[in-house]
Order: C-alpha cells, then structure tokens, then sequence
C-alpha cells in the first residue's frame, strides 16, 4: 500500500512540475513578446490551483496560452465545440463553452468559492 502512495505523489509532483514549466515558458514568452501586457504572477497561481482541481477530477488539460489583455486562458476543443476559461489573477475564472450547433454555455465565479467552481467545472465536465 505504501508504495502505491508513493508512486501517486510521484506521479502528482511530476504532473505539478510540469505544468509549473509549462507556465514558466509561457511567462518567458509574454515578457519577452508584450512586456507592457505581462501576465501577473496571480494569474500563474490561480491557473496552476485550477489546474491541479481539474488534474484531480479528471478534467484534461487543456491548451494553454496568453490572451491579448494579459490574461491566461485555457481551452479544450472537442468534436462539439470549444470550450475556454480565462484568469486574470484577481481569483475569477470566466468559463464559455460554444458548440457547431450554435449553442452557448458561459458563466463566472471566484476561485474561493467552492460550490460555484464546482459548478462551473462540473459544466466543462458535461462537454466531455
């Protein structure tokens, strides 16, 4: 049993560093392209606190990139549509979903509060 422990902490540390790399070279890339739109260090903390709730709920990992008001965004692309969800650093996350039938799903809350995130992941859930 203990090495089953340490084998799922292995794989979360190397999942966590992973990411942490991931948005380290996306903060290299936004300095060294928009230094006056940089993306705030908040920003990189709240995505990889989202990111490691989605991780643990089974939630893929989505593409990540810089958006042009310096903020993060995230985006899963499905054989439905796109889903995307953007952070700023300020703890809200604003989620939109949009399908080739042209339906629309979208919504926002603050990272703090626990049942709306819930329900904001639960519906990106829904698209897979």
């Amino acid at each position: 049993m203990q090495i089953q422990h340490s084998s799922h902490h292995t794989v979360e540390n190397t999942f966590r560093s992973s990411l942490q790399q991931e948005l380290f070279e996306l903060q290299i890339r936004t300095k060294n392209t928009l230094p006056s739109k940089e993306i705030p260090d908040s920003a990189f903390n709240d995505t990889l606190f989202l990111l490691e709730i989605m991780y643990n709920t089974g939630i893929p990992i989505p593409d990540i990139n810089r958006t042009n008001h310096g903020n993060i965004s995230l985006k899963w692309h499905t054989e439905e549509g796109t889903a995307i969800m953007e952070l700023c650093g300020d703890g809200l996350v604003v989620y939109n979903a949009y399908s080739d039938d042209d339906s629309k799903d979208d919504g926002a809350c603050l990272l703090s509060d626990a049942a709306a995130l819930d329900e904001l992941l639960g519906s990106l859930r829904c698209v897979y």
